[in-house]
């Protein structure tokens, strides 16, 4: 992949860690005892009311804000899955466990409202290469 295409990577997965941070789980972070929950559904809800969308629930919010980041990227040319950009599956395969353990080394990993287990972030990147939605 070259570095246009490594730079492209965090907005193709925008909708995935959107989906990921929203889940009300774990109830408690362990990193932060004194931390009760990060209340990041409720957030972005609240994002999604700012903008305007509408939603019954707040998880009806958040995949509206989530269908509305994609609509922009559509918008401003940005392609909805990471196949787009790198369309050889192989050399993606080839490459996710080294891009899986950069992204959980990653300094700002450990700022994310919910700690991700390294297959919790494969599960999102293969997700956004196929643009699928499986549950992580």
């Amino acid at each position: 992949m070259t570095g246009v295409q490594t730079c492209a990577l965090p907005i193709l997965l925008i909708d995935e860690v959107i989906r990921f941070n929203s889940a009300e789980c774990p109830t408690k972070m362990g990193t932060f005892s004194q931390y009760d929950h990060p209340h990041t559904l409720a957030r972005y809800a609240e994002v999604a009311d700012a903008l305007g969308l509408k939603g019954k629930t707040n998880e009806d919010k958040v995949e509206n804000l989530i269908k509305a980041v994609n609509e922009l990227k559509a918008r401003v040319g940005i392609k909805p899955t990471i196949k787009d950009y790198v369309p050889d599956e192989k050399d993606f395969l080839d490459r996710l466990d080294a891009m899986v353990e950069q992204a959980f080394d990653d300094q700002c990993t450990g700022a994310n409202p919910r700690y991700p287990l390294m297959s919790e972030i494969k599960q999102m990147y293969l997700n956004a290469y196929y643009g699928k939605h499986e549950k992580v």
